[in-house]
């Protein structure tokens, strides 16, 4: 009996450190599940309305990010993603499952080529790939040092 006294609390301690743990994990990723549907009219109210898109920085860092994403030495979950985003367009199936989305246009390698130019970052990645794949915590610091309006 003396023991079960003993080893309840640590059990609850051991539980409820547990639990608080994943808790915190799950808050720092902060992805939402976007499905096809949500992210085309997310898509569509992006405004298109900015002139910094003629600068000679963001168009060097929009062919940085398009050869990151559509060249042969793109990561294969791109290929994947291009290939299951043709089969479900316009429906109720999530966009990042097989986290292609995720592993294709959110990886730290493509994060840091659209944070070479504030107006890619504000005008095109954040918006289409961020906030409207589900991603917003990459949208705001200390990911990036840009300050985005939602």
């Amino acid at each position: 009996m003396n023991k079960l006294f003993f080893v309840i609390p640590i059990l609850a301690l051991i539980s409820s450190t547990v639990f608080l743990l994943q808790r915190q994990t799950i808050e720092l990723q902060n992805i939402v599940p976007v499905t096809f549907n949500q992210y085309q009219k997310c898509i569509e109210n992006i405004s298109t309305d900015y002139t910094c898109h003629q600068s000679k920085e963001y168009i060097e860092i929009q062919k940085l990010f398009k050869e990151q994403i559509y060249s042969d030495q793109a990561p294969e979950s791109c290929s994947q993603f291009i290939v299951y985003k043709s089969m479900f367009t316009l429906t109720d199936q999530e966009v990042n499952k097989n986290q292609y989305f995720e592993d294709c246009f959110i990886n730290e390698k493509v994060r840091a080529i659209a944070n070479r130019n504030e107006c890619f970052f504000k005008q095109v990645y954040a918006p289409q790939y961020l906030l409207c794949g589900g991603f917003d915590i990459y949208a705001y610091p200390p990911y990036t040092t840009y300050q985005i309006q939602n």
